[in-house]
C-alpha cells in the first residue's frame, strides 16, 4: 500500500512539474510576442473564416519598432498572389520582407503588410464555391483591424497584388472604395478577351455561371472598371508591366488604363511600361520593389 502511494505521488509531481514547464513556455511565448522588435517580423498564421467555412492561412509583415501596446497607428497593406500561388508566394518567390524594408526606410515611413490567400480564386464570390472576397471584406479586415496597429483613415489602406492580385487590387480598391484610397499592380490580369483555346479560360472556374467553367458575361461583370461610378472614392493606381508579357499582352493594360483614366476625377493613375522578361517571376522581382517604394511615398 505503502509502495503504492510513493508511485502516485511520483506520478503526481512529475505532472506538476509538466504543468510548471508549460506555464512557463506560455509566459515566455506571450512576452515574446509583446516585446518590441528591432527589425521587422513576417508571422504566418491562421483564422477561422465564416465566409468561406474552412481555416484560412495568412501572413503578417510587422515593421521594425512595432509596438503592439504603444497608440501609434500604421498604414496597412494586403497583398495578393497571383494563380496557382499561395499566401507564402510573395514572401519565397522572392524577398518581400527584404524589399518593404527598403521601401520603408528610404521613404520614412511604416506599414503592416498582409500576405493573403486568395487560392485560384481571382478573389471574387465565385457561384457555388468559395466567397474569397466576402472573406476578404468581412473576416480579414475585421481581424487585422482589430489585433494590429491599424490606421483606421481611408488613405492609409492599399491593395495590392501580381498577375490575378493585380486585377484583384484594381477590382476591389473600386468597389471598396469607401474603405481603400490605393493599390498597386505589377502585371495586372486585366484582359479584355482570353481566346477559347486559354488554359486558363479551360482551367480556372471563379467565373463560372454554374453552367461553364469560364463564363464570359460572369467575367465581364466583374471587370474592375464596373466599379467605377458616382458613388467611387477617389483611388491611386500604380500599374507596372512589360511589353514582353505574352500571359495578358500590354495592348490590354494599356486599354485598362486609358478606360480608367475616362474619370479623372475618380482614379489617378501613374503607369509604367517596361521591357524585356516576360509574366514571370524574374520580372516581378524586379518591378514589385518600385511597387512598393511607390506605396509608401504614398503613405
Amino acid at each position: 500500500m505503502k509502495s503504492s502511494v510513493k508511485r502516485f505521488l511520483v506520478i503526481l509531481s512529475g505532472i506538476v512539474g509538466m504543468l510548471g514547464i508549460a506555464t512557463f513556455t506560455t509566459t515566455n511565448v506571450q512576452a515574446a510576442t509583446a516585446k518590441v522588435s528591432p527589425i521587422s517580423t513576417v508571422t504566418t498564421t491562421t483564422m477561422y473564416s465564416k465566409k468561406m467555412h474552412l481555416d484560412w492561412n495568412y501572413d503578417v509583415y510587422l515593421p521594425a519598432g512595432y509596438n503592439p501596446k504603444a497608440n501609434k497607428r500604421y498604414p496597412v497593406l494586403y497583398m495578393m498572389h497571383g494563380l496557382y500561388g499561395n499566401h507564402r508566394n510573395l514572401l519565397e518567390r522572392f524577398n518581400s520582407q527584404q524589399m518593404l524594408d527598403g521601401a520603408m526606410k528610404r521613404n520614412h515611413t511604416k506599414a503592416i503588410v498582409v500576405f493573403v490567400d486568395g487560392f485560384n480564386s481571382f478573389y471574387v464570390n465565385q457561384k457555388g464555391g468559395l466567397q474569397v472576397e466576402s472573406a476578404l471584406m468581412k473576416d480579414l479586415v475585421p481581424k487585422i483591424d482589430s489585433t494590429y496597429k491599424v490606421s483606421k483613415s481611408r488613405k492609409d489602406h492599399a491593395l495590392g497584388g501580381v498577375s490575378m492580385g493585380g486585377y484583384a487590387a484594381a477590382r476591389l480598391s473600386l468597389k471598396y472604395s469607401n474603405y481603400f484610397s490605393k493599390a498597386i499592380m505589377v502585371s495586372p490580369s486585366v484582359w479584355y478577351k482570353l481566346p477559347k483555346d486559354n488554359l486558363i479560360r479551360q482551367n480556372m472556374h471563379a467565373f463560372t455561371n454554374g453552367k461553364t467553367n469560364w463564363s464570359d458575361s460572369v467575367y465581364n461583370s466583374l471587370f474592375p472598371t464596373k466599379y467605377i461610378n458616382s458613388k467611387t472614392k477617389p483611388v491611386k493606381f500604380y500599374i507596372e508591366t512589360t511589353s514582353g508579357d505574352t500571359t495578358v499582352p500590354i495592348k490590354d493594360v494599356n486599354r485598362f488604363v486609358k478606360d480608367v483614366k475616362k474619370d479623372t476625377n475618380k482614379v489617378s493613375i501613374k503607369y509604367v511600361k517596361d521591357t524585356g522578361d516576360n509574366h514571370n517571376w524574374t520580372y516581378w522581382t524586379k518591378a514589385t520593389p518600385k511597387a512598393y517604394n511607390w506605396l509608401m511615398n504614398e503613405f
